[in-house]
């Protein structure tokens, strides 16, 4: 890998610690990968969770700050693994907060989300970034036309440099679809985008897919969902909606030949990947989650009107859970939302969420949610029955107690 004169003192020491061992990940990474040469970057986003890094990620981000390192691009921050407004935090959560004050020592912001994009850190078309957090590259590459390959460590050092490797999705032969993906069902809901997302991750696997035949354009919280999905199932950072996303106007535009014969994704289709998502039957529920990845504003509004139009008592009979950003938290309080929520039994959470929180969730709990990476996750994790559906059944459950299905 061809490095400049600058580069090369970096990766020799002669500027610093930080900034060599930064470029010792990115050296390896890019050599790894056959990459031809270091580009410019313009922004990053970390994962920084506790659960994750533990003390000895913690360590080596204060030593980073005491040996002078700081972030050189605009750097956001994921989801951390508890609500920074906690009044008594434990050891760990204490961690978590010392591992998020070294970041902002260094620069970044402290966004805590993952889903930055609702609160206005978008990446412009053309664009080269690093981020981190496995949801986030799909739609960076795939809405916005950014560029991103799936970061991890590397993300830091990024922040540090304002580098990158160039290869995979930096590259534009890379990010041309081989799969085509016909879409005969209607989506109405997050819900379903989300169920959609986890099943053409599935059928892609490692290619990049076209999707055609939606009916209507997504709003930005189906695009998130969808995106998070497609993640957990797909080894691939971008996908396109023809006549939609950027890169894709057209089916010509897409595909540098004639596209392929197209799979079928119909109600059927759509169904089966629901019975996979979902093992539980109906009857009473443990506990509901929505906000996988974080709620947006307009998410909130809609659970409050649900609540307050229900037919159920407006009182919550069971856990439940909406995950947040603090900058939305904020805006639904001065909206007088997160009273309606906090007086219905809903606990809403800013900065953390189920996936990346220190409160895991008990062995075999059955739970509620309109997101399939959370049920993945609740799964793998917990081994827990998931009832899924969509929000209005999520708050119908809440209200309710029970699982109607």
């Amino acid at each position: 890998m061809n490095l400049t004169t600058d580069q090369e003192a970096m990766l020799a020491g002669k500027k610093g610690w930080p900034l060599q061992i930064a470029m010792k990940m990115l050296a390896a990474v890019g050599r790894a990968q056959d990459a031809p040469e270091l580009i410019p970057v313009t922004s990053a986003h970390l994962v920084i969770d506790g659960t994750a890094l533990g003390k000895a990620g913690g360590d080596f981000l204060e030593r980073l700050v005491v040996e002078g390192g700081r972030f050189v691009i605009p750097t956001s921050i994921n989801a951390i693994a508890v609500d920074r407004t906690k009044p008594l935090k434990t050891a760990e959560e204490e961690n978590q907060i010392r591992i998020l004050e070294a970041c902002e020592k260094m620069g970044a912001l402290p966004s805590c989300s993952c889903n930055p994009f609702i609160q206005g850190i978008v990446p412009s078309f053309g664009e080269h970034v690093a981020w981190s957090e496995s949801a986030t590259a799909p739609y960076i590459n795939s809405v916005l036309g950014a560029r991103t390959n799936r970061e991890g460590a590397t993300a830091v050092a990024s922040a540090l440099t304002g580098l990158t490797p160039r290869y995979g999705m930096h590259l534009e032969e890379n990010r041309r679809p081989n799969v085509l993906i016909r879409v005969e069902t209607d989506l109405a809901s997050v819900d379903q985008f989300s169920l959609l997302g986890a099943l053409v991750g599935r059928l892609a696997a490692e290619r990049i897919p076209t999707l055609e035949g939606l009916t209507r354009i997504p709003s930005i919280d189906d695009y998130v969902s969808f995106s998070a999905a497609y993640a957990i199932h797909s080894m691939s950072a971008i996908y396109h909606f023809s006549g939609i996303t950027p890169e894709a106007k057209t089916l010509a535009d897409a595909y540098s030949e004639p596209a392929p014969l197209p799979i079928i994704i119909d109600d059927d289709a759509l169904d089966a990947e629901r019975r996979k998502t979902a093992n539980g039957k109906e009857g009473p529920v443990d506990v509901v989650s929505i906000g996988c990845p974080h709620a947006s504003i307009e998410q909130l509004r809609e659970a409050v009107e649900k609540i307050e139009s229900s037919t159920n008592s407006p009182e919550i009979k069971v856990k439940f859970y909406i995950h947040t950003n603090r900058t939305t938290y904020d805006i639904a309080e001065a909206e007088g939302l997160i009273s309606v929520l906090l007086d219905a039994g809903i606990t809403v959470t800013a900065d953390n969420c189920s996936v990346v929180s220190y409160d895991k969730l008990i062995k075999g709990v059955r739970l509620a949610t309109n997101s399939t990476k959370m049920a993945l996750f609740a799964k793998s994790v917990c081994n827990a029955e998931i009832l899924f559906g969509s929000t209005q059944e999520c708050i119908d459950a809440g209200l309710s107690g029970i699982w109607k299905g």
